[in-house]
């Protein structure tokens, strides 16, 4: 007897198919292996790197730029206001007043008056001369010049308590020094807005 053959559709798709002993080898089904389930390797997602925003880079302050013929104009405005402001002080506190101010060193041997005149001048000059440097070189002039306009004219006003046993002579001498100081910076400011422009 032949034995039942297989009915179809109950081998499993996992099983070769099996082999009918009764039917002849060249009639037999070609065997079928199972594929194997290949994996597909999982592909690492590339990461995207963040784009590097630039620093913002400040700009350089600019210098201001400076009408050298018109600002020393000023400046000599300046000077010649000073030497007078000098011999007004003089004049009115010694004279008028009979105090004994403590005038500046007499190096040119023009008197007490001609000294003051002199030394109110100088003062100017060197400002004068300071501003322009500061216009070209620093950032804010202005700002650095009030600082050493100030600075100068406290030494100055102290200057006068370190040698005299007259209170009231070194008092207003310091004041002699101290309206000098304020007629330069704000002489000398007012010239430099007048004749510097940004660039």
């Amino acid at each position: 007897m032949s034995e039942p053959s297989t009915p179809r559709g109950s081998s499993s798709d996992a099983e070769p198919t099996r082999v009918n002993p009764a039917v002849p080898a060249h009639e037999q089904p070609p065997v079928v292996q199972p594929m194997p389930v290949q994996q597909q390797p999982v592909q690492p997602q590339p990461v995207q790197a963040q784009p590097v925003q630039p620093q913002p880079v400040e700009p350089q302050p600019k210098l201001s730029k400076i009408d050298a013929g018109k600002y020393w104009a000023g400046a000599a405005a300046t000077i010649l206001v000073c030497a007078l402001l000098g011999v007004a002080a003089s004049v009115i506190f010694d004279d008028v007043f009979g105090i004994g101010l403590t005038p500046p060193p007499d190096l040119l041997g023009i008197g007490e008056d001609g000294s003051w005149a002199a030394a109110g001048a100088l003062f100017a000059l060197i400002s004068a001369a300071v501003l322009h440097v500061l216009v070209l070189i620093a950032p804010s002039p202005r700002m650095f010049f009030g600082w050493l306009v100030g600075l100068a004219t406290v030494i100055l006003a102290v200057l006068p308590w370190t040698n005299s046993s007259d209170p009231l002579a070194s008092a207003m001498t310091s004041l002699v020094w101290i309206i000098l100081g304020i007629a330069v910076a704000s002489l000398l400011g007012a010239v430099l807005s007048r004749t510097t422009r940004r660039p």
